[in-house]
């Protein structure tokens, strides 16, 4: 017996026999991903204190009071700072490491994308570790920096002016081997040919590079641009390793804000309203990310 499905035919045993394979993954993804994804939207029109066994629908009441915080915005706002800034630093920065080595030949070039892309495989809480010991103004590289021209050391992660920057640091560095990557990758894919036809045009390598390796590396940024903010949107081992989300909040971002409120001050039902509407961000860039993607499928 033969079923259309589009505008294939199949045999509805082929599509059983599809469909038990594809039951196990199915099921695994319901049980741990749809469900609690379900449940959690429950729970955010809750007053749920995590250890009560009694819950009280509160209806869209969670919402209402995240809406009206002050520290809501706040939070909201330096989530969207630290992804605009770390994720266009990043592009910037590895795109200009891409092309420098991507122009050279010989052995040193693969040597130093070895050594740009390992901070992004080490572990996030482990190097974030080591950028507290490098600001630390008192025994760490920055103290002893300043110390040697008789200066005092700026504490960088106690300030809030410089503390969300210092953070960014850090994301930048573990990024720019990633960008590098997914940069020359996309730069293999360009034909010699257009450069040598540009070069006997006369243009300059500045030339080539914003007339023609930019444009036709477009596809390629959007890819980034939207990958890394979904990524970086989602930021929580460093800032709680580094700050903790302070100082007064200066650093604090949506995922820490979360496991703060419903960990640390008992409200989960208000941590699970917080959790809904970082889902629908993520949702929204997620989309962009598709629609950004068959367009880079049709270049």
């Amino acid at each position: 017996m033969k079923r259309t499905i589009g505008k294939k035919k199949y045999d509805v045993k082929e599509l059983f026999v599809a469909f038990l394979f594809l039951l196990p993954a199915f099921t695994i993804f319901t049980i741990f991903k749809y469900i609690p994804l379900l449940d959690n939207f429950r729970l955010s029109l809750t007053n749920w204190n995590l250890f009560s066994s009694n819950m009280k629908f509160v209806g869209l009441e969670n919402y209402i009071r995240i809406f009206k915080s002050e520290v809501f915005w706040k939070i909201l706002g330096n989530t969207a700072f630290y992804t605009v800034a770390s994720t266009l630093i990043s592009i910037v920065i590895g795109f200009f490491v891409a092309k420098c080595l991507f122009n050279q030949k010989g052995r040193w070039p693969k040597v130093f994308s070895t050594l740009f892309f390992i901070p992004n495989i080490t572990t996030a809480s482990a190097v974030a570790i080591l950028w507290i010991w490098l600001f630390d103004p008192d025994f760490g590289f920055s103290g002893q920096l300043f110390n040697l021209f008789g200066m005092q050391s700026p504490r960088w992660l106690l300030t809030p002016e410089y503390s969300m920057w210092v953070v960014i640091s850090l994301s930048v560095w573990r990024s720019i081997g990633y960008v590098m990557l997914i940069y020359t990758s996309g730069m293999t894919s360009i034909s010699s040919d257009v450069y040598e036809a540009a070069s006997i045009d006369g243009a300059s390598r500045f030339q080539q590079t914003m007339k023609i390796t930019i444009p036709l590396l477009k596809p390629t940024t959007y890819f980034l641009i939207l990958t890394m903010m979904i990524q970086a949107m989602q930021v929580f081992d460093i800032v709680s390793v580094m700050t903790g989300g302070g100082p007064y909040n200066s650093t604090n971002v949506m995922n820490l804000y979360i496991y703060q409120t419903a960990f640390q001050r008992n409200k989960a039902g208000y941590a699970s309203a917080l959790s809904v509407i970082l889902f629908f961000i993520l949702l929204l860039f997620t989309v962009v990310k598709q629609v950004a993607s068959r367009k880079k499928e049709e270049f």
